[in-house]
């Protein structure tokens, strides 16, 4: 007897060793449905840095505002049109309007929108992906001698910026607060 045939069974069938077309297709679905999971993980992603940009992008352009207020000479900020602001490289102005009770929501009969268009994919031929801004401006003034505040101003800033998202357009607003004394603080 030959060794190592003695335990071989005559009978028993080879085993079909390999991956039948149903375990290929189970496989195929799992894979897709990871995968399109994946893939709308990452377009959410997309659109939540997108929405940063933007917000981040708005706050800039209305705390740049506010910086160049607090920086111009202090007669300016009681004119009616401040001049001598940037957007962008270029002059810029923006008009003041009469301070509402409440600068959060404004006051749609007296206020005064400063529009602009912020190309922030830096596409100068087409605007059709600029975020539209519109920004209100409010100059306060709260010198009070009795208390012992000399000439102050409150700048108040409320901007609110739209922009297409898809098939949608979102829309957000928020107000920024600075103090200008006639004394320059640094």
């Amino acid at each position: 007897m030959i060794h190592g045939l003695s335990n071989r069974n005559p009978k028993r069938r080879p085993s079909k060793a390999g991956v039948t077309l149903v375990e290929i297709m189970v496989a195929m679905v799992i894979l897709g449905f990871s995968a399109l999971a994946l893939l709308s993980g990452l377009m959410q992603a997309r659109r939540y840095t997108e929405l940063a940009i933007r917000e981040n992008t708005a706050l800039t352009i209305a705390q740049g505002y506010i910086e160049q207020m607090k920086n111009m000479e202090f007669a300016s900020l009681d004119e009616a049109v401040l001049p001598t602001l940037f957007h962008e490289g270029a002059a810029d102005t923006l008009t003041v309007s009469p301070v509402p009770s409440d600068p959060t929501v404004g006051d749609s009969t007296t206020d005064i929108v400063n529009a602009k268009l912020i190309d922030i994919k830096n596409t100068p031929t087409d605007t059709s992906d600029d975020m539209g801004m519109s920004i209100y401006v409010y100059i306060q003034d709260i010198t009070d001698a009795a208390a012992g505040i000399g000439d102050a101003r409150r700048i108040i800033i409320r901007y609110e910026y739209s922009y297409a998202d898809g098939n949608r357009t979102i829309s957000n607003s928020d107000v920024l607060y600075a103090i200008r004394s006639d004394v320059p603080t640094y």
